[in-house]
């Protein structure tokens, strides 16, 4: 007589259970490696950004570029910009600075992009759809204790805006001089905490960085990492004086 052996409803349970634990365990571990595979990506882009700035610079008498706008430095350039102009790019610039030297648009692309809380409705649904770059520079105006690094285009000649910053003026502290960032490093953006926008805060979480003000940044020495401002860092420093001896200027 042919007796089969088969699971009962209890082992089946079991085995489950185990395998629903398992997972509990894993899920999270894989998040986070998710996460840190991203901001891999992003350094690696903004790397690749630094030196088409350099190489700028290297045929430009040490200038840093000047461009019409806050995200046209370099990336994507939409086909429909000059019959529908839009906040950011609203010159409708065919021809972005750094393209000639970081040829592939995807690099100005951050993984981690999830827009702009400050304007949520045209970072939809991300900085890089929206505007063809996920980084921000310092254009034309010293915020937040930065002094800028691109200028304006359009500004009248010999004008304060329209002059971007050389390599020599970088390199008086280049460690700690902020070339750009992730889009949403400027002090008037939430740090995904609600401070600034509880109604958009989640646009501005790209690293995982949520309630920090912690964005990739690139420095003046080529480096780029993850900083993290200071709790009081937001909308009121925006006229913050720029200072060689702060972590930032």
């Amino acid at each position: 007589m042919n007796c089969r052996r088969a699971f009962t409803l209890i082992e089946l349970l079991v085995v489950i259970g185990i395998i629903a634990i398992l997972a509990a365990l894993l899920l999270p571990a894989l998040a986070r490696a998710k996460i840190k595979a991203q901001a891999i990506k992003c350094i690696s882009n903004q790397k690749q950004q630094y030196l088409g700035y350099h190489m700028y610079a290297d045929e430009n008498r040490e200038f840093f570029p000047i461009h019409g706008d806050w995200a046209t430095v370099g990336g994507f350039i939409r086909t429909n910009v000059r019959t529908l102009p839009i906040v950011h790019d609203s010159m409708g610039e065919t021809n972005r600075p750094l393209n000639a030297y970081v040829r592939a648009a995807e690099a100005f692309h951050c993984p981690s992009d999830h827009g702009d809380s400050y304007w949520p409705a045209e970072s939809r649904p991300s900085c890089y759809a929206a505007w063809g770059n996920s980084y921000l520079p310092m254009w034309s105006v010293d915020w937040f204790g930065v002094k800028h690094t691109t200028a304006n285009s359009l500004a009248p000649a010999g004008s304060v805006d329209g002059i971007p910053i050389k390599t020599s003026e970088i390199a008086r502290k280049a460690a700690n001089k902020i070339i750009q960032g992730d889009w949403p490093w400027h002090g008037s953006r939430d740090a995904g905490d609600g401070a600034v926008n509880r109604a958009a805060m989640d646009r501005s979480i790209w690293h995982n960085n949520r309630g920090q003000r912690g964005w990739n940044l690139m420095w003046g020495d080529g480096h780029v990492s993850l900083f993290r401002f200071p709790k009081d860092y937001g909308p009121a420093q925006i006229d913050m004086p720029v200072s060689l001896t702060r972590a930032w200027w």
